[in-house]
């Protein structure tokens, strides 16, 4: 897996609320280059003066992003978002996918299994730990670490990306 660089990668942000917004600006001012969708569109309007553009669907987010991630408040938005809306469906092979949602652990093992389905991710690139608070991202103090899953519904090898 290439390293996540604000020159070399596209990043989309799915889920632009509580702990996505904090988490999407700070990637913007850090240099990224950011495109945002949210299912209320004014939420990802926010990211603007910050340099983000905004995605009409998921579709066209994941179709023109090398790397999404995404900050849902349920399990059953990971599930339509990952398996229904197209996340999926519109990714490149080679894609990286980092669900940062605070779900079940059958929840994310799901996501996996559609995504090894749709032969969209290598073992090596599902990633998605996020430590600490809304408040912390806000400040620009979470943590991100990659974890590879081993598809026997275990996770290894944690790697702090920031």
């Amino acid at each position: 897996m290439k390293p996540i660089t604000q020159e070399n990668s596209r990043l989309g942000f799915v889920g632009i609320g509580y702990m996505g917004r904090p988490i999407a600006r700070r990637l913007l001012e850090s240099g990224f280059k950011l495109t945002a969708y949210d299912r209320n569109h004014a939420n990802a309007e926010e990211l603007i003066p910050y340099g983000g553009n905004v995605a009409q669907s998921i579709a066209e987010l994941s179709s023109s992003c090398d790397v999404v991630l995404s900050s849902l408040p349920s399990d059953e938005a990971v599930l339509d978002v990952y398996r229904g809306q197209g996340i999926l469906t519109n990714t490149s092979r080679g894609s990286l996918l980092i669900d940062l949602s605070t779900v079940h652990p059958d929840i994310s093992r799901q996501a996996v299994d559609a995504a090894r389905s749709f032969q969209t991710l290598d073992s090596s690139q599902v990633a998605g730990l996020l430590t600490k608070t809304a408040q912390a991202a806000e400040a620009g103090q979470f943590e991100l670490y990659k974890t590879t899953h081993q598809f026997d519904g275990t996770y290894a090898n944690p790697q702090w990306l920031g």
